[in-house]
Formats: structure tokens, sequence, C-alpha cells
């Protein structure tokens, strides 16, 4: 199954950027810049990721701290939801998705409970 992205048809999974997500100054990269999607499509896709995020997932916990099964469960239902995401190697994008919604929630709780010390 070909895949257009940024006018060129792909016939095989779209591979990661290199480098981490959300520093695109450090040598890393801008999600939205390397998806190339219309801003709409991108907007669409975050709402409704960090919904299945908040089903799926521990909200209280960063990605990389969250359990095998539950992160299966929603790349399962990320790609169900959206099947382009099957176009990208590992549903990266989806990941992406939830990394950055996850740190941010995590970031307001303890930033929360700062202020409530």
């Amino acid at each position: 199954m070909g895949v257009t992205t940024r006018g060129r048809e792909c016939t095989v999974p779209i591979a990661p950027p290199r480098g981490p997500l959300s520093k695109p100054n450090a040598g890393g990269y801008s999600l939205c810049e390397a998806l190339g999607w219309d801003g709409e499509t991108y907007k669409r896709v975050q709402v409704r990721l960090h919904a299945v995020c908040r089903q799926y997932l521990d909200i209280r916990q960063p990605f990389h701290e969250q359990n095998s099964e539950s992160v299966e469960v929603f790349i399962a239902a990320a790609k169900e939801k959206f099947v382009i995401l099957s176009n990208y190697q590992d549903a990266w994008p989806a990941r992406d998705f939830a990394t950055m919604y996850l740190k941010n929630k995590v970031g307001e709780r303890r930033a929360r409970e700062k202020g409530n010390k």
C-alpha cells in the first residue's frame, strides 16, 4: 500500500525522525513539521489521541513509564481511530503525541502539587 507524504509516494513504513522529540534546535525535530500534515489534520489527530491516552494510559506517568500492555492497547486503539498511523513505523506519531501529552500532564500535576505546599 502506498502513502503520499510531502508529495512523495512511499511503499514502506515511514521511519521516525532522528533526534529528540520537540527539540528542533538541539538536533531533534518538531512533530508537526516531521509529519508534514496540514494544521487542521494535526490538531484533529492530536485532540483525539489525547482522549485515547486518557482512556488507556495512566496520565500520572510519563510515556516511558507506562506498562507495555497499556501501550499496546493504546497503539491499537490509535491505529483503529486513525488508519494513517499504520503507515508509520511502530505508529511513532501516536507514541510522540502521547509522549508530549503525558509529559505535559505530569508537569501540570507537579506544578499543582508544588503550589499546594
